[in-house]
């Protein structure tokens, strides 16, 4: 059987995932046409297009076949949609932690925070293709009418900020509440870590049981414990600091805490809230109310707590990555197997990507997020084919990851923490008729260029 991995992605990114550990790790138990390696690096492949069909990936490997001198696979996609789908979690995972283990070598002292390793949470949301099975699992929102809209799948994510990798993720149905997610990802958070959250996640079940794990929390204050805000009350830090304490509320919240495990934790907490400055999106200035159990005043300045929560929106520009620069707002998937099967894959490639990224910068007086996602991108992408059949040549295979990474750190885009970046299309759809029925109960308007309805 051809080398498996003696491709131009495999090469490429042999450093990170070698050759032989991959062959090693596969469990495929019979030589097939499609072996696990080989599958694996054709959907990556895709992903790294920005979601390319399966007829390009099929391409790709009867070209690899073609270079092997065997003879290539029949183009139908059924054989390689079938070998994706059995591609085993198991191999997937393993792929995921050596990933990991590779980028967590490069994490050095200025990519934490007072000695801490900070971790974001946050979630979102993608839409899957209009299937019964998908319908089931994850519908629809209701005010949508049957077949007239998608399936919407939650996900609930963690930034690993050191190494920018998204370390692991949970799916749910859109509607289900975030702070949920954190308590369903708790095992993510190791001693001396530092969660940063938005308002959503701000509960006292779930900072009380943070804490009860020596993991520390920054979280914006939730709208209604800053509705009942006094500032006057508590032990006053600094200008813009108090000391106060909360008491464990009667009823349990939304956070999907057990009873075993709420009766465990402490009637009262010490929190510290910290005040700053905020720019809402229209540009105005707003009062933030910050809520932490960091509360030593003088090894974390409030002034720093308060730009602590700002690299929370880091997290939310890691998916803007994944959805709308690699194309995954939607998932071309008919089952929800495949959504979660596509989500590992997903996470994996975001992953390989970032593990290059900080293999490119490493020991450089150059951070993590100043090299841009989309450059570093297009450079994996043209470069590629200069590493085909590199695999047994290692002198020149290293020379090649030597320019590569040069061309990586070139990609250096300016931060700009205030910069407004208004949610509006310049450019107009075409006058199409919205979908408000299914489509065979649908009857089109003449003359549809001239419907001008608006949406």
């Amino acid at each position: 059987m051809m080398g498996k991995s003696i491709t131009d992605l495999g090469a490429l990114f042999s450093d990170i995932l070698p050759v032989d550990w991959l062959e090693d790790t596969a469990t495929d138990m019979r030589e097939r046409l499609f072996p696990q390696v080989l599958t694996f690096w054709a959907w990556a492949s895709q992903l790294l297009e920005q979601n390319e069909s399966c007829a390009k990936a099929l391409t790709l490997i009867q070209k690899w076949f073609c270079g092997a001198g065997l003879k290539p696979p029949a183009f139908d996609t059924s054989g390689y949609c079938k070998a994706r789908k059995r591609l085993p979690v198991e191999f997937l995972d393993a792929v995921r932690g050596k990933i990991e283990t590779h980028g967590e070598a490069r994490v050095e002292d200025h990519h934490l925070w007072y000695g801490h390793r900070l971790k974001a949470i946050d979630g979102t949301s993608v839409k899957l293709m209009d299937t019964q099975e998908n319908q089931e699992l994850y519908p629809q929102p209701s005010s949508q009418k049957k077949g007239c809209g998608f399936p919407v799948m939650g996900v609930v994510g963690v930034l690993d900020l050191a190494r920018g990798t998204i370390c692991d993720y949970l799916t749910c149905q859109w509607q289900q509440h975030d702070a949920k997610g954190l308590y369903q990802l708790n095992e993510n958070f190791d001693p001396g870590d530092i969660v940063i959250a938005d308002r959503a996640f701000c509960s006292y079940e779930l900072m009380a049981k943070l804490k009860g794990n020596d993991v520390e929390s920054v979280m914006r204050l939730h709208q209604k414990r800053e509705a009942k805000l006094d500032w006057r009350k508590g032990k006053r830090l600094d200008p813009d600091s108090r000391l106060i304490v909360w008491t464990k509320p009667k009823t349990p919240g939304k956070s999907g805490v057990t009873a075993e495990e709420r009766e465990q934790l402490p009637d009262e907490m010490p929190i510290r809230l910290v005040r700053t400055q905020g720019i809402t999106r229209d540009g105005k200035k707003q009062t933030i109310y910050l809520a932490t159990t960091l509360l030593d005043a003088g090894r974390y300045p409030t002034n720093e707590i308060a730009l602590l929560y700002m690299e929370r929106w880091k997290i939310e520009v890691k998916f803007r990555d994944i959805k709308t620069t690699m194309g995954f707002e939607m998932l071309r998937v008919k089952s929800p197997e495949m959504a979660h099967l596509t989500m590992r894959m997903i996470q994996i490639v975001y992953n390989l990507v970032k593990a290059k990224q900080a293999q490119a910068i490493c020991s450089e007086p150059v951070h993590l997020d100043e090299i841009g996602f989309k450059g570093t991108l297009d450079v994996l992408n043209e470069n590629r084919s200069r590493f085909q059949f590199l695999a047994c040549r290692p002198k020149i295979l290293e020379n090649e990851r030597s320019k590569l990474d040069e061309r990586i750190r070139e990609r250096f885009i300016v931060i700009r923490p205030l910069r407004q970046e208004p949610r509006a299309i310049k450019t107009r759809p075409k006058s199409y008729q919205y979908l408000t029925r299914p489509r065979h109960e649908f009857k089109e308007i003449p003359h549809r260029n001239k419907y001008t309805k608006a949406a």
